[in-house]
């Protein structure tokens, strides 16, 4: 299995989330999406859920990425601009870097060169650690001592919980983090796909296989809502079929023999970060295998054929498509 093209940066392989865009809106977006995606806008929901996932189930690349920061920092873009400006600077004299930074991040009109030079020495000393970060060149991301109390926080929550525990830092079994799959579907015709598992833990002795990803909601006691919204099954049932090709050529294994057991942790986000683990069926994750099998097999046409701005049914038919009603 070749993985050597990380995750996210593979456009050659359909994902979960690249079946829900085409089952949502369609092969023409789907298309958009692998070819040329456009650049991703920064979500603070989402850019805190990843962090969360990344500090309960990959710590070592947490403390790579992120560092927790207690001193000033730019409370403005104009700020921003004169510590980036100071940061990069060439001059080598410091009052000339000043006030060449702040020339480049602040309006002059009507400032005498004295009033920049004093305005810019008053920022620089109220923001020096943040410009010597600047410098360094550390490229990890800030976060503020509040995030860290609430990561925190939510893992003493885990650790707590009976189950959650168990599943995430399982004492007497492997389980794998941020699991990456490329495989293959076999069906009419064959297509490449991924996945990237938050946990799968092989249980050798007995043949269970257990599935289980983090969510982070601010529904935690209504969240069924999510499920349905976010088609969860259909996610957990594409993870199992990765899984399922896993056991077959990597492991060689008879995947017959094997069980699967399906959790979704979910992690409150509102400031209580309570705990609950939901357990899923076999028949509420099999209930989405024919959305998966079907819009696979639209793709690969789709793929094949390379026409991309209709469905296959307007291709090949008189132009009217049907109603899932």
């Amino acid at each position: 299995m070749d993985i050597s093209i990380p995750y996210y940066e593979d456009l050659s392989r359909i994902s979960n989330s690249n079946i829900g865009w085409f089952l949502q809106k369609g092969p023409a977006y789907l298309h958009k999406m692998l070819t040329d995606p456009p650049p991703e806008e920064k979500n603070y929901v989402l850019e805190r859920g990843s962090m969360i996932h990344m500090y309960l189930l990959q710590p070592e690349e947490f403390q790579k990425t992120y560092v927790v920061w207690d001193k000033s920092r730019p409370s403005s873009a104009q700020q921003e601009k004169f510590c980036q400006e100071l940061a990069n600077t060439l001059e080598i004299e410091p009052n000339r870097a000043i006030l060449s930074a702040y020339q480049a991040a602040y309006s002059t009109k009507g400032k005498s060169e004295e009033t920049m030079l004093s305005e810019g020495l008053k920022i620089a000393s109220t923001l020096k650690d943040y410009i010597d970060f600047l410098k360094s060149g550390d490229q990890r991301i800030m976060i503020s001592p509040y995030d860290a109390t609430m990561l925190n926080k939510i893992k003493d929550n885990i650790k707590s919980h009976k189950l959650a525990n168990k599943i995430i830092w399982p004492k007497t079994e492997y389980t794998m983090h941020e699991f990456h799959i490329n495989w293959e579907w076999y069906g009419e015709m064959p297509v490449a796909c991924k996945s990237l598992l938050d946990g799968v833990t092989f249980n050798n002795d007995y043949k269970i296989v257990t599935i289980y990803d983090l969510k982070t909601t601010q529904k935690l006691w209504h969240f069924e809502d999510s499920i349905d919204m976010y088609d969860y099954c259909r996610q957990l049932c594409y993870y199992k079929q990765a899984v399922l090709w896993y056991l077959k050529y990597e492991l060689k294994e008879d995947p017959e023999e094997w069980t699967f057991v399906y959790y979704i942790i979910g992690i409150d986000t509102t400031g209580s970060y309570d705990i609950r683990v939901f357990k899923f069926e076999e028949y509420m994750i099999q209930s989405r295998y024919s959305v998966i099998n079907n819009a696979l097999t639209e793709i690969a046409w789709h793929q094949a054929s390379d026409k991309w701005e209709h469905s296959r049914a307007y291709y090949e038919g008189d132009g009217s498509e049907s109603l899932n009603l």
